[in-house]
């Protein structure tokens, strides 16, 4: 979603920025620009579209060693230069940038529009500009502090003045903020990898909290105005992930990079005890007594992520026998969840930001339940309010789309059913077992994917489409949804997921030549009903394509397309046929020639409402 950064200190303020933008460009947007102070004005350089086009429109250099940026992806107002960020006070005394959402705006709006001010873009952030600068005869951070007084709504941002050249203010509501701290240089983004290459020391900001920043200090306030202690945090932040390595896409080289995150994920063996076939999460902070008194496990997560859980909990129910439920975290905050002492709640994100999951824990932990994480930013808004979790150590992903992040959440989903599952059914020869199979998957996972070359057929049939269905059985239902979803984020396709089983409940009636399906086939207990429905589409006149884990003549007889992967442990096969489905979507949507990393319309780290 949108990102922000600043800087105050003594290089060239521009480069520092643009860089910072560049690095959170991975979290989608529409529109960019930045303000920096320069010969004692505020000059604003923005522009709709990408970063480049920003670029392109800074033709001399703006000496400055203070300023701010934004990268805004839009909810008020179209994709328009007026709208890009950062908005100006009527004067040119303050500059704003803003990540969230102003809830009373337009009351706020109507106000200072009476006063006489006019308003030069249709977005609720300048109405804090405005705001801000009504204040600024009590000063810099009393007019802050009396401006967030009047906000009901959600931010993080960054207020830039004019007649302050060593001050940077930041605010945060909802919206994560965090401080680099250099050497007599400050950052202050809402991602920390914005300033990767720079600082590695942190402050993160709480909601509620304000921070004036000089070049060589910075100060925590609440809103009582009084000071913060905080301690300065040391991160591991990589900025080489914004590398291609010689791949076309990013989407293609975090395909081909999981392999190793799958492994990293199993602690690159750390997290699995063979000897005694099990698991060890450490972080989860209970002991094995504590898993005795679990009666229910709830996964709060949102997309993605949320299909991860789905798959988690197949593998859970059956390890740890342990009735799972998984839910859209955006649905669960209005619907008064239930909480008691012995259901725990897994709060899934890549991000650690996604502003839905962080509402409905909010409200879990506010009625006292305990919740886990399992999540890939260190140091996120989502990091900091579990009580425990793991971390699943995917490395920076940069395509929207995500896919090493998926099977990485999934890989840990199957090392808490294992660690659970020990102490209650599952007998020693069986986890010696699992831990051999999970040793085994990154080898498994190479081995498809020195094959993608054959999915490009697959692609072939689909890119003349305008629909598509998914189907499978049991585990490969939730398989089924992330593929439908990899396929439509990233090729535009419109594609739908169902079991095989509901097929004759509705979806066979949109069965044509003109619709095809992919279904994902595995040995098993629904290995024969699914090549039951294969038939009944067939049947239809519809092209079938397959995903499976074996083939024998009835599956190629019934396949127009087959694509088979290493057989594994059935728990574990969503970690392979997920594989070729990530590869499907992709060489789909290269054919179309689609923004493959950057798809229209959607953001990497969706942090507001």
């Amino acid at each position: 979603m949108c990102g922000i950064v600043g800087y105050l200190g003594s290089r060239e303020a521009v480069p520092v920025l643009l860089k910072g933008l560049k690095q959170l460009e991975y979290r989608g947007y529409d529109s960019s620009g930045i303000g920096v102070l320069h010969r004692k004005k505020i000059k604003v350089v923005k522009e709709e579209g990408k970063l480049a086009r920003l670029e392109a429109k800074i033709t001399e250099k703006i000496p400055s060693t203070v300023g701010i940026g934004h990268t805004r992806w839009a909810t008020h107002g179209g994709v328009t230069t007026e709208n890009a960020h950062p908005h100006c006070g009527p004067e040119g005394r303050v500059a704003v940038v803003h990540n969230g959402i102003i809830d009373n705006f337009a009351l706020l709006k109507k106000e200072l529009e009476a006063r006489g001010n006019v308003f030069l873009s249709e977005t609720d952030s300048e109405v804090v500009a405005h705001l801000v600068e009504l204040y600024m005869d009590h000063g810099p951070e009393k007019a802050v502090s009396m401006a967030l007084d009047r906000l009901d709504g959600t931010y993080g941002m960054l207020i830039l003045f004019r007649d302050f050249p060593d001050m940077i203010i930041g605010a945060r509501n909802g919206s994560p903020l965090v401080v680099g701290v250099g050497q007599k240089e400050m950052f202050l983004a809402s991602d920390a990898m914005a300033f990767a290459g720079y600082t590695q020391n942190a402050i993160f900001i709480e909601d509620g909290e304000m921070v004036v920043l000089n070049s060589d200090e910075y100060r925590v306030v609440n809103r009582q105005n009084i000071q913060i202690k905080k301690s300065v945090e040391e991160l591991n932040l990589d900025s080489g992930g914004h590398n291609k390595l010689g791949y076309s896409h990013f989407l293609l080289k975090e395909i081909f990079e999981q392999p190793e995150s799958v492994f990293r994920a199993m602690g690159q063996g750390g997290r699995l005890l063979s000897e005694y076939g099990t698991s060890l999460l450490g972080g989860l902070n209970m002991d094995k007594r504590d898993f005795f008194d679990i009666k229910k496990i709830h996964i709060l997560a949102m997309g993605t992520a949320q299909y991860a859980g789905e798959i988690g909990k197949y593998i859970i129910e059956e390890l740890a026998r342990i009735p799972v439920e998984v839910s859209d975290a955006s649905e669960l905050c209005g619907i008064n969840p239930i909480v008691d002492k012995h259901t725990i709640f897994v709060a899934i994100s890549q991000s650690g930001e996604t502003r839905d999951t962080i509402a409905a824990v909010q409200e879990i932990k506010q009625k006292g339940g305990r919740v886990l994480g399992i999540l890939n930013a260190v140091g996120s808004t989502l990091a900091r309010m579990t009580d425990g979790g793991a971390y699943i150590h995917a490395g920076s992903e940069i395509s929207v789309a995500s896919t090493k992040a998926f099977t990485s959440q999934v890989t840990v989903l199957a090392l808490l059913a294992l660690m659970i599952g020990r102490t209650r059914d599952i007998s020693l020869h069986r986890g010696k077992e699992l831990v051999a199979e999970l040793m085994a998957l990154p080898d498994k996972i190479r081995t498809i994917l020195a094959k993608a070359e054959d999915i490009k057929d697959m692609a072939e049939e689909l890119k003349n489409h305008n629909s598509v269905m998914y189907m499978g059985r049991g585990i490969n239902f939730p398989v089924a949804m992330e593929a439908a979803l990899k396929l439509k984020e990233v090729s535009y396709i419109h594609a739908e997921a169902y079991s095989a089983g509901s097929l004759k409940h509705g979806p066979l009636a949109l069965i044509s030549e003109d619709i095809p399906s992919v279904f994902i086939c595995t040995k098993g207990d629904y290995q024969e009903k699914t090549i039951s429905n294969i038939q009944e589409v067939r049947a239809r006149n519809g092209r079938v394509l397959v995903i499976s884990n074996y083939e024998d003549e009835s599956l190629r007889k019934v396949a127009d397309k087959l694509f088979v992967v290493p057989d594994s442990d059935p728990l574990l096969s969503p970690l392979l046929t997920i594989i070729p489905c990530q590869l499907l979507g992709f060489y789909t949507a290269l054919t179309l020639g689609r923004d493959i990393d950057q798809p229209r319309n959607l953001a990497k780290s969706v942090t507001t409402d």
